[in-house]
């Protein structure tokens, strides 16, 4: 009885995390985790530009430099490229998403001595959003990039994946170009 009793808890227990909790409230690595690539506020209030639904549904890649390139540093900046595809965008928030492994690579492994901090985007700058004809439609302020950095550098310092995934979902936003 006693052994039903705790296996029955540590099912309810084990069924009542969310996606990556873990006991301590620090999460779990999740290869899959996405960045979310938001609007500011000066999208919502329609100032200048195209509006933010505008901007994800044109959004064929996003553009940056850094001194980082497959997470090695380089003597000069380096232009760092990717794609959207239509599962990087969400129409209801409206947002564009980039991989989770932009910023953190689990290099095959979960254990934290295969996870590594990748430099590439949270060390970029210039970071742009063009469309099909490579007009830029959009930006990531230098400003947006270096506030987060710190911020996701000491929460996967201290291995806080609940953190280091709410600054994926909310530390991120861009800007329209205004026309």
């Amino acid at each position: 009885m006693k052994k039903t009793i705790l296996f029955l808890f540590a099912i309810a227990l084990f069924a009542s995390c969310d996606r990556g909790d873990t006991p301590d409230g620090r999460g779990q690595l999740d290869p899959n985790a996405m960045i979310l690539l938001r609007p500011d506020a000066s999208v919502r209030a329609q100032i200048g530009g195209l509006s933010a639904l505008e901007i994800v549904e044109q959004a064929a890649t996003i553009r940056w430099q850094s001194y980082y390139t497959g997470n090695m540093r380089r003597e000069a900046p380096q232009q760092i490229s990717r794609g959207f595809t239509d599962a990087m965008r969400d129409f209801d928030i409206p947002a564009l998403k980039m991989l989770g492994i932009d910023i953190i690579n689990p290099q095959g492994g979960e254990d934290m001595e295969t996870v590594e901090l990748y430099r590439d985007f949270i060390f970029g700058f210039d970071v742009y959003i063009t469309d099909t004809n490579n007009d830029t439609i959009a930006h990531v302020s230098n400003a947006v990039i270096n506030a987060a950095r710190p911020l996701v550098i000491a929460a996967f310092n201290d291995e806080n994946f609940t953190e280091v995934y709410r600054l994926f979902d909310e530390a991120f936003t861009f800007r329209p170009i205004a026309e």
